[in-house]
């Protein structure tokens, strides 16, 4: 079984060139807005309900910053700096039962958004690798960044979530 890393890997090979690379990552961006906008939107807790429009929030920056380059060949002025010291600590519901049918709750969400900013840094990072431009290959470099300041938060949830169900 291959793993995740290995797709996008693969995946990135594959690329034709910088366009379908810029496409494909925009594609992605919208999914995940759309999927925070859609988690954010169910969520009672507050915490949660503030994580996922943040992270929605982020991800139209990205979208600007993609759409700056493939319709103007503009790479964005910004900093890579990832905010420290984000605190968490939010109420849980790691699992329940609905309709007879079990689901992952929270906890489910969190660990999808994970996986995703997961596959979007990796994604980020291998397009670097492969561009030969310093300045795109910066550009990417910095959206991998990004991700990964996203990883680190959702993280910090799922550790809350640990530390409480160590607890009880």
């Amino acid at each position: 079984m291959r793993s995740a890393y290995q797709d996008v890997v693969e995946e990135v090979k594959n690329l034709k060139g910088i366009e379908e690379a810029v496409a494909l990552a925009i594609e992605r961006e919208k999914e995940a807005r759309n999927f925070y906008l859609s988690k954010a939107a169910s969520m009672d807790n507050p915490k949660f309900k503030e994580l996922y429009e943040h992270l929605a929030n982020e991800e139209v920056k990205h979208l600007g910053y993609l759409e700056g380059y493939r319709d103007k060949r503009e790479l964005p002025v910004t900093s890579t700096e990832i905010p420290s010291g984000q605190s968490f600590t939010p109420e849980f519901d790691t699992g329940h039962t609905k309709g007879g049918e079990i689901t992952l709750g929270d906890t489910g969400i969190l660990v999808a958004a994970l996986r995703h900013e997961r596959k979007s840094e990796d994604f980020y990072s291998e397009v670097a690798k492969k561009v030969e431009d310093e300045s795109l290959r910066k550009f990417f470099e910095m959206l991998a960044g990004y991700e990964r300041g996203h990883y680190e938060l959702i993280d910090g949830f799922l550790e809350e979530i640990t530390r409480f169900r160590m607890q009880t």
